[in-house]
């Protein structure tokens, strides 16, 4: 005798309490309303699909029960041999003040350039605070890539920096724009010998003479912040603007900007891409049709 096969709010029942099954029970009916061909989706469908969701419902915590929801519908379908795979199963959705960029609060291309005209009063800072400045600003890196920057990862005769790898970002060697072969040039044959007081490889240096600290890129770029005060003006924010303008001014391919910012991950990439009003509008009505 065939054993009879469970429904789907029987199995639900087996993992949740009475009341999550009513709610999950009623995500899973409206999501398969609107998308009858959802039992053969896959993941990138899921992806769109939560994509969509993000973007109709802005609240992360309506996201994340959304997917909830769904992932114990798939979970259904493997358990019963509807399928054999689970198409969303390793999908989650990031929380915590960092799961999306403020793209209207960074810089754009034309404003970064203003920090390289500011002067300083020490003649050897002047230099190396542009060399240091246009390493935020061009190549994007951050605070600790460049204090962990010794000399020989400039290469003036193929005009490229190798940046080191971390835990968090990977290993890449980027090239230099032409106004920073002389800046370059000038500072590691000039100005950083005058300015050394000690040996070390490290390329950039105080102006006692010692490598310097994130702390003290902190507190050579601080002063720029005057000229954006309804802004954050910080390392951090500069190398947010450079990555946001990878991809939306210069348009370059998701997996290139990837590559230039040592992200490990393309969902963090991502994150920086800006999508326009009607493309929000299309997202929305594929997944979420009146």
């Amino acid at each position: 005798m065939k054993t009879k096969q469970p429904t789907l709010s029987e199995f639900l029942h087996q993992w949740l309490a009475p009341q999550s099954v009513q709610n999950y029970l009623y995500t899973i009916e409206n999501f398969l309303k609107l998308h009858p061909k959802a039992k053969r989706y896959m993941y990138k469908d899921m992806v769109n699909y939560l994509a969509a969701v993000r973007v109709m419902y802005p609240n992360i915590q309506t996201t994340i029960r959304i997917l909830s929801a769904i992932k114990k519908y798939y979970d259904f379908l493997v358990w019963t041999g509807q399928r054999t795979d689970h198409p969303c199963q390793t999908l989650t959705v990031k929380t915590g003040s960092n799961h999306s960029i403020q793209l209207q609060d960074l810089f754009t291309s034309i404003e970064l350039e203003m920090l390289m005209q500011r002067e300083n009063r020490y003649r050897h800072l002047e230099n190396r605070n542009k060399v240091l400045l246009s390493l935020l600003i061009y190549q994007g890196l951050t605070s600790d890539e460049i204090i962990r920057l010794d000399v020989d990862n400039i290469d003036l005769d193929n005009a490229t920096v190798l940046v080191k790898g971390s835990n968090k970002l990977h290993r890449r060697t980027l090239f230099l724009q032409a106004k920073q072969i002389q800046l370059l040039s000038k500072y590691i044959h000039h100005t950083r010998p005058e300015m050394l007081r000690s040996k070390t490889s490290k390329l950039i240096i105080t102006k006692l003479g010692h490598p310097i600290t994130v702390d003290s890129i902190n507190a050579m770029v601080e002063p720029l912040a005057a000229l954006f005060p309804d802004r954050n003006l910080n390392p951090r924010s500069i190398r947010m603007s450079v990555i946001a303008n990878w991809m939306n001014e210069k348009k370059l391919p998701l997996e290139q900007v990837q590559e230039l910012a040592g992200h490990k991950w393309p969902s963090t990439t991502e994150k920086y891409r800006k999508m326009d009003n009607l493309k929000q509008r299309e997202l929305i009505n594929s997944y979420f049709p009146l």
